[in-house]
Formats: C-alpha cells, structure tokens, sequence
C-alpha cells in the first residue's frame, strides 16, 4: 500500500489578512516531487477562497483589486490573546471555518504523516491549532511542521510536540530533513532538480490566478529583511524553464493573473528575466502580471521596462523604504534616490503613468523619526507617484531585530505581529496620521 501524507496550508491568526496572489508555492512543489516518488498525496489549503466549504468573505476587499484576482477572506472573530488585550483592534481567524476543515479532515483517509507550513512567525497559533486538531482526527499521524516559522523561531516550535520540526526554507535542506523520515522521498541533488516539475495547482477546484518563482535566495543584504541570509547563494532559474511553466499554468489552468514573487526578480536579468520578457512579448498571452513583493530600482533598465509594459505588467511595486540617504545607507544601501528617480524614469518613457507606479515605504524601522517618514511621502508624492505605507515587522536573524525595544518578541514570536508591534512600541497614532497625509498627498 502507498504511504499517504496530508500537506496542509494552515488558518492565519491575526488582526489583519488579504489574498494578495498568496498561494503556499514551496507546498505545492513539494506535493510534486513526494506523488513523483510514489506516495499518496492530500492536499488542504486553508487559505483557499474558492474551497467548497469556504463561505463569502466578510471584507471581498477593493473591487479594482478583485478584478486582479485578489480579495478577502473569510473570518471569524474570535478572542484575542491576552497579551493583545490593549490593543483595540479584532483578532481573527481567516480562511476557511472550523466546521469547514473538520468536514474535509473526515473525508481524507488517515495519512501517515501530516506536513504543516509555518509562513510567518506570528501566525503559529494557526500551525499549533491545526496540529492539535490533526491528533484528534488521527492518533498515529506524525505531525512535520516546515516554513520560515520554524526557520526564524526553531527553539520555539520545538516546545510544542510535533514530531519533527524542518529548520530552514532552502528547498535542498527541507528534502534532505524530510528523507530521514519518508525513505522514499526521491534526493534532490540540485535547485535545477527541484524546479523541474510543476508545482501542484491541480489540488485547487478554481484558481483566479498562480505565483511564478524564477529564482531564490537574495544578493541584498538590507538589515530588516531575513530573506537573503537563509539561503546558501542566490540562484536564478533557467528562463526557459519558467516561461514554460507560465504557459503550463495559462493552457491547462485559463489563468489570466499570474504574481511573481521573487525577492530579487531583476537581479542579473540580462540571464534570466529579460529573455523571459523577450519570450513573453513574443507569445503575447492575454495574462496580466503582477509584482507585489516589489523590484529593486538599481536594476530597472529602459528596455526592461518598454517589455513590461508590452507584456501587460499591471502592479508595479517599486522599493524604497526612506528618501533619507543615511536611513538607506543604514539599512544596506539597495538604493539612492537619484538611482530611483531614474527607473521612474525609465516607466514613465515607456508609457506607465505616475499614479501606477506604488512606491514601499517602510514604517516603524527603529531610529525614525516624524520627519523622516514625512519627507519620504512627500518626495514620492512630488513625484506623482503612489506612496505605500508597508509595516515593519521584526524578524530574529536580521540585525534590526535586536534593536527593537520590546524585550517580549525574543521570546513570544506573536509579538512579531506588525500590528502588535505598531501598537506596543506606541506608533499608531503616527501611523494613522501618516496614513491620512499618504492619502492626501495621493489625491484619493
């Protein structure tokens, strides 16, 4: 008999969560490579909004984003931790109802083992939660837990009995932990390997859109961000392996949004990402791109962006965190303001206008002052740009984390939240304020 294992994407526990092209890719991989290697696999995403047993979200979320693909998810309110009881916002549990994923446990045959991702650190109450409903269900499933939870907080995820925790994201190190216990798991020897099948859509009854990866790891090094420093080195797929893969998803799915959610996506284009544009023009699919995790400006060229707009890239999001040199010099130098101005530039002659341009700007860094955010707003306004307040949250391993003030995140991850942190380091009245100028100084 064929070994079964269930791969769970587990409910977000938290004040705040929106479908911004979120599918849990590295699952969907893994499902792959475990059926090529004969086991019986299950699949539950419970995030998934087009689930059978998933009601009409409670907040669907603005219209021009839904059009894209995105929306809102279902929630249910429940109560908040006691260490958020000051804080005046509802706590929730999004995705699908509890009802909703015990009717479907009851339809799944008793997997041997249960593999749970961990995205991120502040939202293990949905791992822990989901864990702990599983040995209900099933008294001899092993429960794995994986994803940058772990990753960043292993110590952490130990104290709470699963049987075994895989630390690290690398997809090499996660195969090489899981073989220990599933013998016939085939070895992955190399990034090429594992990207050579096709993650597994196919356990989703409907897909507004897919999530296209054409690289890992990060050349960056910026103080805030752990991404880059859980790799071993940065590595691009091969061009052509993606955009086979695009149009996989196009032909056999009738996707017409698809998100890439590289952290370096123009890093070395000239290997990678512009022959995939070259490709892509030349195929001319009616698909709509989509870049939430943002693009460095260092690396945006003119022709880079004519082939974007040619290719129908419809969100661009553009990194800059402050307009303040020595703010960006502290936190790794990825830009400058005049390197910035200049990929703008680049946009805007190849026909994006202004106001589709969305800028990152980071709040609640420690360091900053009123001033500083005011004059990051004001500079990206000026510019007819559309400014985008986007939270800090701090993450062990990055050397901003040890900076924060709040001695509780060392050793409760939830207090990693960006929402908690917003209201326990006392931002949030200048966040709101902020927010108010953003919105003026955007014309909405």
């Amino acid at each position: 008999m064929n070994k079964h294992i269930l791969l769970v994407n587990p409910w977000i526990y938290d004040f705040t969560a929106y479908d911004l092209w979120m599918k849990p890719l590295g699952l969907l991989y893994l499902a792959s490579h475990l059926k090529n290697s004969g086991y019986v696999v299950s699949f539950l995403d419970c995030m998934d909004r087009h689930h059978p047993h998933m009601p009409q979200p409670n907040n669907p979320g603005p219209k021009r984003l839904q059009n894209l693909g995105c929306g809102g998810y279902y929630r249910e309110k429940i109560p908040k931790p006691v260490q958020f009881l000051s804080i005046p916002r509802f706590w929730s549990r999004f995705g699908l109802p509890w009802d909703g994923v015990t009717k479907q446990l009851s339809e799944i045959e008793p997997p041997e083992w249960v593999f749970i991702t961990g995205a991120m650190t502040y939202w293990y109450p949905g791992v822990v939660a989901f864990s702990n409903l599983v040995h209900k269900f099933w008294k001899k499933a092993q429960v794995f837990i994986g994803g940058w939870y772990p990753t960043l907080c292993y110590d952490h995820a130990c104290q709470w009995g699963f049987d075994r925790v895989i630390k690290g994201v690398d997809p090499l190190q996660v195969i090489t932990q899981l073989r220990s216990d599933l013998k016939e798991l085939q070895e992955i020897e190399s990034y090429h390997q594992f990207f050579s099948v096709k993650p597994a859509f196919d356990f989703y009854s409907k897909l507004d859109y897919t999530v296209i990866l054409t690289s890992i790891g990060c050349s960056f090094r910026c103080t805030y961000c752990a991404s880059g420093r859980y790799y071993p080195k940065f590595w691009q797929r091969p061009w052509e392996q993606v955009f086979h893969e695009i149009i996989y998803d196009y032909q056999n799915y009738g996707v017409h949004d698809m998100a890439f959610y590289d952290d370096a996506l123009l890093y070395r284009a000239e290997e990678s990402f512009l022959p995939l544009l070259k490709a892509l023009k030349k195929a001319n699919l009616p698909i709509r791109f989509h870049l939430p995790n943002s693009i460095h400006a260092r690396y945006v060229t003119q022709e880079i962006a004519e082939l974007m707009l040619e290719c129908n890239f419809k969100t661009i999001r553009i990194s800059l965190e402050f307009s303040d040199a020595i703010h960006q010099q502290k936190t790794g130098s990825k830009v400058n303001n005049p390197i910035f101005e200049k990929a703008i530039q680049s946009f805007i002659q190849a026909g994006y206008a202004p106001h589709e341009l969305e800028v990152y700007l980071l709040f609640g860094l420690p360091g900053l002052q009123v001033n500083d955010y005011e004059c990051s707003i004001d500079y990206v306004a000026d510019l007819g740009l559309k400014p985008r307040l986007s939270l800090y949250s701090p993450l062990p391993g990055t050397p901003d984390f040890d900076r924060v003030s709040l001695p509780q995140i060392q050793n409760d991850p939830l207090f990693q939240n960006k929402i908690a942190y917003l209201y326990l380091s006392e931002q949030n009245q200048l966040y709101e304020k902020l927010q108010s100028l953003k919105i003026v100084k955007n014309g909405n």
